[in-house]
């Protein structure tokens, strides 16, 4: 066993920590680093128990440590503790101790080295509560990359698993990842010290069976003038669910619109400001009568406009307002043909600059428009002349039937005055035919005129809101 001599007592005072020797619990010597944390004359501490300078609810831990400390020999105990101590004015201090077997005055003692933590814990403390304020995950692994020594609380929001499971090393984070990501995890993982940093996307497999995606960043961290030791290794992990999510949206709403886009018979178009096409549909070039896209591409919007200062107005608008919807103005193809169009459109802008970046385009050719309205005029009429000839045939199929009845009643009747009621009825249908008979001749003649006549006839509303021709 060790023997403390004078001047290893000289060595004790010299230390910045404090050193005081025990046997049975007394103290048998003090450094003067000891009587400074208890606030204390070194030469009254001498004598006194040890557990008076240590809270009462800690002494029961304390002396089960001293108890543990191996006996025989040059031992020392390989574990650490933690306690409160309280000086002679009641203050109280966190105190980290280490205690070793020695002799003193030929009999078994305890040396016990003990370091004023008291600022570190707090300043741990108040780091901890940050960390613990941060919304991401952060994991401190030892120098090793092996084991975790640290969790931040946001570790059980993102796994559903406590933070102290993670730091007792009961879960790893590679544990809960998706089983099809699982392999790049590990190579990430692997790779990382070699890599010094490094980032990546993959899926975990929260505690409730949710599937949720991350972002990991790991990161080496070296010592201060360490020649290239490794401190510790820290990760980064923040749940980007919902920016997944709407990346998923954003890419079904793309192909959404891409397929409007190509497919729509309206052209639609994309320009930069300068006039110059970032984008066009099939009815675009069409209309502008280019040979395909990537010839549509090379052209130019600016061309396609016979009047500079239309283009100036509309383009002004759109800055203006920010869109313009069914605007009149007139374009030129390619072959030099004016077609008179209705423009909506809208303008992106930069969101640093404010400047406008591209302009989005639809257009409504005017002549098919009035192509198909002539069409659907036409169509409307002719059902509601096909209604007419159809009520007046029935009409006249009807009277028809009735002057048949009237004939055969008049053939198997022998009384006058019946004989002259069924006469005077089947004149009367007889004159009924004839008017039918002569509305069926007026509606062909202006059927006719219809036919024959260059212009249209004029469209008048049909209550229905549709429009029908006024036949007259």
């Amino acid at each position: 066993m060790h023997l403390i001599n004078p001047e290893q007592s000289q060595l004790l005072d010299a230390i910045n920590q404090g050193a005081v020797m025990l046997r049975d619990s007394t103290i048998r010597h003090a450094n003067l680093c000891f009587a400074e944390i208890c606030k204390t004359d070194r030469d009254s501490l001498v004598g006194r128990s040890f557990f008076d300078f240590i809270i009462p609810k800690h002494h029961k831990r304390v002396d089960r440590y001293l108890a543990s400390i191996p006996k025989g020999g040059a031992s020392c105990s390989r574990q650490k503790i933690e306690f409160t101590l309280q000086d002679a004015s009641a203050t109280e201090s966190f105190v980290e101790m280490q205690a070793t077997r020695v002799s003193h005055c030929d009999q078994p003692a305890v040396l016990c080295s003990l370091t004023d933590i008291t600022q570190k814990t707090k300043a741990e403390n108040k780091l901890k509560r940050i960390l613990d304020s941060i919304p991401e995950v952060i994991m401190a692994f030892d120098r090793d990359h092996s084991r975790i020594e640290s969790a931040n609380s946001a570790t059980e929001g993102l796994y559903g698993l406590p933070a102290e499971q993670f730091i007792a090393n009961i879960f790893h984070p590679i544990d809960l990842v998706f089983p099809e990501d699982n392999a790049k995890v590990q190579a990430f993982y692997t790779g990382l010290i070699e890599n010094e940093i490094d980032r990546i996307e993959y899926r975990i497999v929260h505690a409730n069976g949710d599937i949720r995606w991350v972002r990991d960043e790991g990161e080496v961290v070296y010592k201060e003038q360490g020649l290239g030791k490794i401190q510790q290794v820290y990760h980064f992990i923040k749940d980007i669910t919902d920016r997944k999510n709407d990346e998923e949206k954003l890419r079904i709403n793309e192909q959404k619109y891409r397929r409007i886009f190509e497919n729509s018979t309206d052209p639609i178009y994309m320009t930069r400001p300068d006039g110059s096409f970032v984008d066009i549909n099939h009815a675009a070039i069409s209309l502008f009568g280019y040979a395909d896209k990537a010839h549509a591409l090379r052209g130019n919007i600016i061309d396609h406009f016979p009047d500079a200062q239309e283009r100036h107005a509309l383009v002004s608008m759109i800055n203006e307002k920010g869109t313009v919807t069914d605007y009149p103005t007139r374009l030129k193809t390619l072959t030099g043909e004016v077609v008179d169009v209705v423009v909506t459109a809208g303008c992106r802008k930069n969101r640093n600059s404010g400047f406008p970046e591209t302009y989005q385009v639809i257009l409504h050719n005017m002549r098919a428009v009035i192509e198909r309205t002539e069409l659907e005029t036409y169509r409307r009429t002719m059902g509601g002349l096909s209604d007419r000839l159809n009520n007046l045939v029935q009409a006249q199929a009807m009277q028809y039937g009735l002057m048949s009845d009237y004939i055969e009643a008049l053939k198997s009747t022998e009384d006058g005055p019946r004989k002259d009621q069924l006469l005077s009825r089947l004149l009367a249908k007889v004159s009924d035919s004839e008017r039918s008979l002569e509305d069926l001749r007026v509606l062909g003649e202006k059927i006719r005129k219809i036919y024959h006549t260059p212009e249209p006839p004029v469209p008048v509303p049909d209550g229905t809101g549709g429009i029908l021709f006024d036949l007259k």
